[in-house]
Formats: C-alpha cells, structure tokens, sequence
C-alpha cells in the first residue's frame, strides 16, 4: 500500500473537488481509501497541486484549459470498478488550472 497527501483532489465519477485529502493505493494502483487530511501519517508522501481520480486513463489535449479538459473527460467517463489516481504536476490550486507545463503522470 501507498498513501499521498494532496492539496485537491478531482472525482471525475463525482465531478467533486475535496481540498487536503489522502489517498491510498493497493498493491494494483487502485485507489482503496480517501479521506481528509486531519494529521501527518507516517510514511505518507506529499503531492503539491491536483491528483485526478478516474476509472479510465486521462490525458490532456493539446493546450486545453482545466474547464474543458473536465467538460471532455465527463462526456467519455464510463464506469469501471477501479478508480486510478493521477497527479498533475505543475497545477495552480489557487485559481485550479492547469499551467504551461502542466503534465499528467498516472501514481502506482
């Protein structure tokens, strides 16, 4: 098991934004628990910006801006029983968009 902190989380099943959450991940890279972040845990790794909850892999298209990236990830979303985790890094949480270098990386 993998446990992160994170400034936002996005559910893309719920199209919710919950802010200081943890996150596990079982043996498979599945997401397994969510909560919010109330103290620090041991052997917890800290990921600045947005990690991205989906049951299908997401990428961004070319430069689109969050807004649309969500508008087109809720339209193909289908629902699978394992939601995965992806990190985006750089990401401006304050005014929640993606930045000139902002990449997607899939957590594990």
């Amino acid at each position: 098991m993998k446990r992160f902190a994170t400034h936002r989380v996005y559910s893309l099943l719920t199209a919710e934004i919950t802010s200081s959450q943890i996150l596990e991940l079982d043996e498979d890279g599945g997401v397994s628990k969510l909560y919010p972040f109330r103290e620090e845990i041991c052997a917890t790794e800290w990921l600045s910006g947005l990690v991205i909850l989906s049951p299908v892999p997401v990428q961004r298209v070319n430069a689109e801006c969050f807004s649309d990236f969500r508008k087109r990830m809720q339209e193909t979303m289908l629902t699978h029983a394992v939601l995965r985790a992806y990190w985006v890094h750089p990401f401006n949480v304050s005014a929640m968009k993606f930045v000139k270098d902002s990449r997607i990386l899939p957590l594990k």
